[in-house]
């Protein structure tokens, strides 16, 4: 598979609360290279049910019904005025969409189905419980990073860590 930035989409993970960092280097990496800037915000609370026999996911998997009411209507109140902003500040085509099912596999299906160059997602939340999720769950880029064949860029929380120079 070739590596290359020349034409395809550049999508980014997105969650209500997250270093807005996280957006402005995928937008900046869209308008940089020309590509369109797919938003994703998955669903914590669903998963995918959509499966033909041969245990492929069907294309209805990629288009989320939301209940007014539940917590992802209410991230993409939240998520769908940045997102918008962040694009058309660059002049920038972009979608934004939520998805269901494990954060990275839904972020590598939406990657795939729409020929993506770049995945970009930000660093987990600080605190014991983000902490305490991810040894329980598997940190999202590793996952992403065992499984892509396109670069995945990790995009460290502003606070991670001072700067140390050796």
């Amino acid at each position: 598979m070739e590596h290359g930035f020349s034409g395809g989409a550049v999508v980014v993970g997105l969650q209500p609360g997250q270093d807005p960092a996280v957006l402005a280097c995928a937008a900046d990496l869209a308008a940089a290279t020309g590509a369109e800037l797919v938003g994703a915000y998955v669903d914590p609370g669903s998963y995918l049910i959509e499966w033909d026999p041969r245990g492929n996911v069907l294309d209805q998997s990629m288009e989320h019904a939301l209940d007014p009411d539940d917590e992802a209507a209410s991230a993409l109140r939240e998520l769908r005025p940045l997102f918008v902003a962040a694009a058309e500040g660059r002049g920038l085509r972009c979608r934004l969409q939520v998805l269901g099912g494990d954060p990275a596999s839904a972020l590598g299906r939406l990657a795939q189905a729409v020929s993506a160059a770049a995945i970009v997602v930000g660093a987990r939340h600080p605190g014991l419980l983000a902490g305490v999720n991810e040894v329980l769950a598997g940190s999202v880029v590793r996952k992403l990073l065992a499984t892509q064949h396109l670069p995945v860029l990790a995009v460290p929380r502003v606070d991670a860590h001072p700067w140390r120079h050796g």
